[in-house]
């Protein structure tokens, strides 16, 4: 995991935008043949988590229970779920063919202050 901010370019090719605000930001970049990956994870107040989700069009109504991160994510990042720890997940439709897919996991344990977004996107 790199900290900061990816460039703004990796940001528009995967169609992602960081919230102001947002601390403890990294990233990882997976850069093949056929598809370009970015696992992304940042914490930002409660507040500002709808303003991400609907830019990466992941409907806060279909966030379920439940902890997801793709192949990118867990053997680039080390993420791992932690016991004890409240997680919702979702994903973007994926429906038009020039947009990259978005998986997002947020840890809401500690809202309403802050909570932890987890988000990998996939773009073929």
């Amino acid at each position: 995991m790199q900290r900061g901010l990816p460039s703004a370019k990796v940001l528009r090719l995967h169609q992602l935008s960081v919230p102001s605000g947002a601390r403890h930001v990294a990233y990882a970049r997976d850069d093949g043949w056929s598809s370009y990956g970015l696992a992304l994870t940042f914490r930002v107040p409660e507040r500002r988590l709808d303003g991400f989700l609907r830019a990466a069009r992941v409907p806060k109504s279909a966030l379920r229970q439940g902890y997801f991160l793709g192949d990118v994510a867990t053997e680039q990042t080390g993420w791992k779920k932690r016991a004890g720890r409240s997680y919702v997940k979702g994903s973007s439709p994926g429906t038009r063919a020039s947009a990259p897919r978005h998986d997002v996991t947020v840890d809401m344990t500690d809202r309403p202050r802050e909570v932890t977004v987890y988000v990998t996107s996939v773009r073929g």
